[in-house]
């Protein structure tokens, strides 16, 4: 599928177009779950009203267990479609492009779990029923609920029964027969082909997805919910892909930004730590954190994997920060300036010398110490 096609398709800018055809892929693939879950479980999930009228039931019967199945099954579906609303709301909230993606990809991350896991748990029946039945339900809910946000309720993908009244509704316009004279008071009685058309479409793909998920799992058991997975996972990439670069590139320019903060912040302390009006202890602190930062050495050597900028990216910040809080607020604001009015940063050649004495001190450490503990260097 084209990349622009993708994003117009799960994207957040949204058009009568894009809601069919997006509302037609979740139709199969809602069909394919429901047939390939009520051959694992015997029982359909997204219907809900048969789960309550079954609930109804099992009280009268008597049947506390079946009647808590069902109760977990409504749950489920209903914090499926709370979570669907969350996402988008938050995903709105944030302005991401993601907004209609995210609960695309939690659906397919959810199905590929089940792929990969339901074999596993087939052997444990007083687990693998109940929960099966509740990751499912939780995902005709998440699902009904993006289709019916985006479409602002004119459409489900899970909901036949409402599909097929307004199949009917559309029909009984389509077929009436005008024979009075329409006028203002009395307009003639029209059917919206479109609509017809739509909703048609839609219960024939859910149908079709029936067919294939039925036998897909026939064949396949739990791994065809995989390639279910793998369609949504396709629907829902561009647009959470478009988010995770901009997200990237922010946090890249905030990162720019904070370390051309801490560097000014180190050349003030080096300034603080050189004004008699500075407390002594700021003035230790602040000579000692600027004195390191400023060394042309490193204590911990860049080449290091991770270790390597543990100083720069955690100890230099972290100390930048004890030795702020201990400088007077209007000093601090004097001494930044001062940084930034002077624009080229110092360097501290004491600090480096006593970086080397501290390796060549901790080379002889070692040294005595591997000459001690290890028996080869001993005999040698």
């Amino acid at each position: 599928m084209p990349i622009t096609y993708l994003r117009n398709l799960t994207g957040r800018v949204r058009s009568p177009r894009a809601n069919r055809q997006l509302a037609g892929y979740l139709s199969f693939v809602a069909g394919a779950t429901n047939a390939g879950g009520f051959l694992a479980v015997q029982q359909y999930t997204s219907h809900m009203t048969g789960i309550v009228s079954a609930m109804a039931d099992h009280l009268a019967l008597g049947q506390v267990g079946l009647l808590l199945q069902g109760l977990g099954a409504l749950l489920s579906f209903l914090a499926g479609a709370a979570t669907s609303a969350v996402l988008i709301n938050w995903a709105r909230r944030e302005h991401l492009n993601s907004e209609y993606a995210l609960p695309l990809m939690l659906e397919a991350i959810l199905l590929l779990c089940f792929g990969l896991l339901g074999g596993n748990l087939g052997n444990h029946q007083w687990l693998f029923i109940p929960a099966t039945v509740m990751v499912l339900c939780f995902i005709m809910g998440l699902q009904n609920a993006m289709i019916t946000k985006i479409s602002h309720a004119e459409i489900r993908t899970t909901h036949l029964t409402g599909m097929v009244t307004d199949i009917g509704i559309e029909l009984g316009k389509l077929f009436y027969w005008n024979l009075a004279k329409s006028d203002e008071a009395r307009p003639p009685v029209l059917a919206n082909r479109s609509r017809l058309r739509m909703l048609a479409t839609l219960v024939t793909l859910f149908f079709f997805g029936g067919v294939v998920g039925a036998l897909g799992f026939k064949q396949l058991g739990f791994s065809a919910t995989l390639a279910l997975a793998a369609l949504l996972l396709v629907l829902a990439f561009v647009p959470v892909v478009d988010d995770a670069r901009a997200h990237g590139a922010r946090l890249a320019a905030n990162g720019r930004k904070w370390a051309r903060e801490v560097l000014r912040d180190v050349h003030a302390l080096w300034l603080a730590a050189r004004d008699p009006r500075t407390p002594w202890y700021a003035k230790a602190t602040a000579l000692l954190v600027a004195g390191y930062a400023l060394s042309p050495i490193d204590l911990i050597p860049d080449f290091i994997p991770v270790l390597g900028y543990l100083d720069d990216v955690v100890l230099v910040p972290l100390g930048v920060m004890l030795a702020i809080r201990m400088i007077p607020p209007d000093l601090m604001r004097e001494y930044r300036a001062a940084a930034v009015a002077a624009g080229q940063r110092p360097s501290s050649r004491v600090a480096a010398a006593v970086i080397i004495v501290l390796w060549i001190g901790g080379a002889i450490v070692m040294a005595a110490l591997l000459a001690r503990y290890v028996p080869w260097l001993r005999s040698n």
